[in-house]
């Protein structure tokens, strides 16, 4: 989760190119974080000096910490706590750009330090998206105040997030929710939950994006948005709404579910309180929607 976040913060910044990212990607499974990057990453030494000590290491046959620690960069605990750490995945990404000669040390520790800063994330969602914890990521970036219960909406959304990376693709990248009037959409699909109040929910992509991602779920090839395609995304509609309908029912609340629509090349104006969420997977890009009553469109 952290390498796609981080990588499409690289991409975005055109620090990389999207073939390089690609590239470091798909070398995730196959590369193993070093010390180097791992000591950068918490601090504990500059790129400069990670530079001296794999240097040294090209002169004497010593391993980087014992040489780390002859000159002073780290010290016995530092290591052993850095040591503790080589099984986390987030940083594979830096060491992929690393290995590969995409980034030095320095570019990898400034570029670390800005996207920290750069993110929003608190010290406490930052640390969650390093541990790929999902659900507490979603519920940061899911915040919307003015809809009525919003920790039930941020619930949604991480229960959406979690059947995308169940059915669709675990590299999605979330950004955060941002509250909408009206706003154009390429392709939509949508779904209404009615009973003692009204929530709309969906999401819009372009029509290849669209197409790819009803591909995904039904597990069969498509030709692009049409009926097929609709109805496989209206089952992923009915599977996500009826999951979280489920759950409310747990708390005596009880809503109908009405039968899922798609629409093209049109607006989607709110008539209540509503939330866009722009979230990203490697076939396109896309936008989540949620909110109060039933939406217009024109």
């Amino acid at each position: 989760m952290f390498s796609h976040f981080f990588g499409h913060y690289l991409l975005e910044n055109k620090h990389i190119t999207a073939d390089q990212l690609r590239e470091v990607l798909a070398l995730q499974d196959s590369v193993r974080v070093k010390i180097g990057i791992l000591a950068i990453d918490a601090g504990y030494m500059t790129a400069e000096q990670v530079e001296t000590a794999h240097r040294l290491q090209t002169t004497f046959d010593m391993r980087f910490g014992e040489i780390a620690i002859g000159k002073g960069y780290l010290t016995e605990d530092q290591l052993t706590d850095l040591l503790s750490r080589q099984s986390k995945r987030h940083l594979l990404v830096s060491q992929a750009l690393a290995d590969k000669g995409i980034m030095s040390f320095e570019d990898i520790e400034r570029v670390l330090a800005a996207y920290r800063r750069d993110s929003g994330f608190s010290d406490a969602e930052y640390e969650a998206l390093k541990e790929n914890d999902m659900d507490a990521v979603a519920a940061s970036l899911a915040r919307m105040p003015e809809l009525g219960d919003p920790e039930v909406y941020a619930d949604y959304f991480a229960l959406f997030t979690r059947n995308l990376v169940r059915f669709i693709e675990p590299g999605i990248v979330i950004r955060r929710a941002e509250k909408v009037v009206a706003t154009p959409f390429g392709h939509l699909v949508h779904q209404e939950m009615d009973g003692r109040f009204k929530i709309f929910t969906g999401f819009s992509g372009s029509g290849p994006a669209m197409a790819e991602f009803a591909a995904r779920y039904a597990k069969m090839p498509m030709d692009g948005f049409d009926d097929l395609a609709r109805d496989a995304l209206g089952e992923f509609m009915n599977v996500q709404n009826g999951l979280f309908l489920s759950k409310l029912s747990n708390d005596w609340v009880e809503l109908e579910l009405l039968p899922p629509e798609c629409q093209s090349d049109g607006i989607i104006r709110a008539v209540g309180v509503a939330y866009a969420i722009p979230f990203s997977l490697p076939f396109g890009e896309f936008t989540f929607f949620i909110g109060l009553g039933s939406p217009i469109f024109n």
